[in-house]
């Protein structure tokens, strides 16, 4: 068993850059897996006074899917990126293919939440002149999270 474990540290000092090298212990399973502490200004949902929380309807799902669910809800409440709910309001839980073969997103669907959001006035920039930011990139990278 030691051995095996040495056997996967020296793969993962491998596999990271030599300019993160002094960085590895970032790159440990339990570290990366792990959101940072929490601040008095993380997210918040501001509502409108007269909204009521409803529990919306459930959408049915298949074998396939429920058995997914049921991972990647097991998988979380473990790693502690969510935890058991005893709010009034709940939202439809389901996935969606993603273009990989086989591989599922998931998906919830806050339409009613949002209906009783109260709009962030910050205005959006215009996509004409975030298209005319990247003039000349000539690197570009996608982020699924």
């Amino acid at each position: 068993m030691a051995h095996q474990q040495q056997t996967v540290k020296k793969e993962i000092e491998e596999l990271i850059p030599n300019y993160l090298i002094g960085y590895r212990d970032r790159f440990e399973k339990g570290k990366a897996e792990r959101f940072p502490p929490t601040r008095m200004y993380d997210h918040a949902i501001d509502l409108k006074p007269d909204f009521v929380p409803r529990n919306c309807k459930l959408y049915p799902l298949s074998p396939i899917k429920q058995e997914e669910q049921d991972k990647f809800l097991e998988e979380n409440l473990r790693k502690g990126y969510i935890r058991k709910s005893k709010s009034p309001m709940a939202s439809p839980f389901f996935f969606v293919a993603k273009k990989e073969k086989g591989a599922l997103r998931p998906t919830q669907d806050y339409r009613e939440l949002n209906k009783g959001t109260i709009k962030n006035a910050y205005p959006l920039p215009l996509i004409s002149e975030l298209l005319d930011k990247l003039k000349g990139a000539t690197i570009f990278t996608k982020l699924d999270l």
